[in-house]
């Protein structure tokens, strides 16, 4: 009775465990990474400490408060005196928005060229699940091949039997099959290490399934040749906009006043005063300069922006040149495998099967195949890195 309720129990384990697995498609992947979504939360943080920094940077000075006491001493009159006033800053016009509105350009600027690193990141993690589904798939063929293997080897072993090999063809046979299950295991484990991967840095659990449903197809054209480049762009306008701004904040003939007023305790009077400060711009060269500093600043980053774009586009040019050439080495590839697989390779057997042919012969065949089949998934593999570099640069998720 308790051995029954046992393998109830581990039958049970067995076909819960399906139940409680995922399937997980690359959006979900996107969707639950966990990296992305710290450093979103980082330029919030960020974006939100700037924006205070940039009000405390823009307020007037504090109201002032000065005291004095003193003591007067003749010989019609002693005794104390004292006086104490306020004064305060204040800016005229809209000065003060101007400048706020001027640094929160800039800010917003700053925070835009962060989001360059999600896009980063999106990408990588697109490349990291293209390759685990070029050697999941690269795998399954393997694991064919090595069965068929297998079977060929159980058949010679027999006919070895029977004498009609001799013992060195099936230790040759022996040799590479053991060949074969090595290479498989280690294969195997290396597309376990990149699945754990995957899975850990959108916190998914082990036993969850990827699909790979979502490979992005490998064409020869991907991009159209028109590259707007949005992030950079988008910080480009914001920074111009700010030095425009800077412009209009540094046009004005008066800035500020200086309002003080006071009150002054003497011995036979009392006085009370209420003045007015008005720094006169107009004297000064400040602001003209810096205007100069902000329409230079203008002109500066216009050169260094049309400099960006032009680098991105020879990059991006290089980029689709090595795209379209890893596009017809595949092709091409391709093309000899399936001659290999569908001509040459059957004629080896048979020709190998009617004693035609050595079992070197054979197994030379057969590693040939096995090159061009390892072949085509290191120029897949590089296919879709340099697709997703070619993303990243074009600043397209």
């Amino acid at each position: 009775m308790k051995t029954k309720f046992i393998k109830t129990l581990v039958f049970c384990l067995l076909f819960f465990k399906p139940l409680t697995a995922s399937t997980i498609t690359l959006n979900d992947l996107l969707d639950n990474a966990q990296q992305p979504q710290q450093i979103q939360k980082a330029i919030e943080a960020s974006s939100l400490a700037l924006e205070s920094k940039n009000l405390a940077d823009t307020q007037t000075t504090p109201l002032t408060f000065e005291h004095a006491l003193s003591r007067s001493s003749s010989k019609a009159l002693s005794g104390f005196e004292y006086e104490f006033g306020f004064s305060k800053e204040l800016k005229l016009g809209n000065i003060q928005k101007l400048e706020q509105q001027q640094i929160r350009l800039n800010n917003e600027a700053q925070t835009i060229e962060q989001e360059k690193y999600l896009i980063a990141l999106s990408n990588r993690l697109k490349n990291s699940y293209h390759q685990y589904c070029l050697d999941s798939h690269y795998i399954q063929a393997f694991q064919e091949k090595y069965q068929r293997f297998s079977l060929l080897y159980s058949k010679k072993k027999m006919a070895y039997k029977h004498d009609e090999i001799a013992k060195t063809e099936l230790l040759q046979l022996e040799l590479e099959k053991d060949k074969l299950k090595s290479e498989l295991q280690n294969f195997n484990q290396k597309v376990e290490d990149e699945k754990h991967q995957l899975l850990s840095l959108s916190g998914f659990m082990e036993e969850d399934f990827i699909s790979c449903q979502e490979v992005y197809p490998i064409k020869e054209h991907v991009l159209s040749d028109d590259n707007d480049f949005s992030l950079t762009q988008k910080i480009f306008k914001k920074q111009i906009e700010s030095r425009q701004v800077g412009l209009k904040r540094y046009s004005h003939k008066i800035e500020s006043v200086e309002l003080s007023m006071g009150y002054l305790k003497e011995l036979e009077r009392d006085v009370y005063t209420v003045s007015l400060s008005v720094p006169l711009s107009f004297s000064s060269r400040q602001s003209e300069y810096e205007r100069a500093s902000l329409m230079h600043e203008t002109s500066a980053l216009t050169f260094q922006n049309e400099q960006v774009v032009a680098q991105k586009e020879y990059k991006i040019n290089v980029l689709k040149n090595k795209l379209r050439r890893n596009f017809q080495a595949i092709e091409s590839t391709q093309k000899s495998i399936e001659q290999y697989t569908n001509l040459l390779l059957p004629l080896m057997k048979k020709s190998y099967d009617y004693g035609e042919s050595s079992v070197v012969e054979y197994l030379l065949s057969q590693q040939q195949l096995s090159q061009q089949e390892e072949k085509l998934l290191e120029e897949k593999k590089g296919y879709y890195e340099t697709l997703f570099i070619l993303y990243q640069l074009s600043e397209k998720r």
